[in-house]
């Protein structure tokens, strides 16, 4: 596991909830040094503090890992899963036909990157979200 990444995504995450290392201390129930132990890779949390740091910051465990992960799509589609499922079915439709649609526009813009590219591959480079 890349500690260092878990100790930056939990930084980011509460800074985005705009909690103090404090405040998110108190709310798992350890120290403000611990949490910054943590944040800055010098301290390795257990699976149950992990846990309770994600719970916390009102995201998933897999979310604090998310690029030390093979496949990191699968989380961003879980979560757009789930978000749509709170839609009523108009919009759910809706929804859905805007996403096929950056879809469309997403794999015309690479195809356009192939076609003009001298070895005719895909582009080898991804952005943080393994894309």
């Amino acid at each position: 596991m890349d500690y260092k990444l878990l100790g930056k995504n939990i930084r980011k995450y509460r800074k985005q909830k705009g909690l103090r290392q404090e405040e998110l201390a108190e709310m798992v129930g350890c120290t403000s040094s611990h949490i910054g132990h943590i944040e800055n890779a010098r301290g390795i949390p257990s699976l149950e503090m992990t846990v309770n740091i994600a719970n916390a910051l009102s995201v998933s465990v897999d979310q604090l890992l998310i690029e030390s992960m093979d496949w990191p799509e699968t989380i961003y589609l879980r979560d757009i899963e789930s978000r749509l499922r709170k839609f009523p079915t108009p919009l759910k439709e809706v929804a859905c036909e805007l996403l096929d649609d950056f879809m469309h526009l997403l794999e015309r813009s690479l195809l356009r990157e192939v076609i003009n590219s001298e070895h005719h591959q895909w582009p080898a480079k991804r952005d943080k979200h393994g894309f």
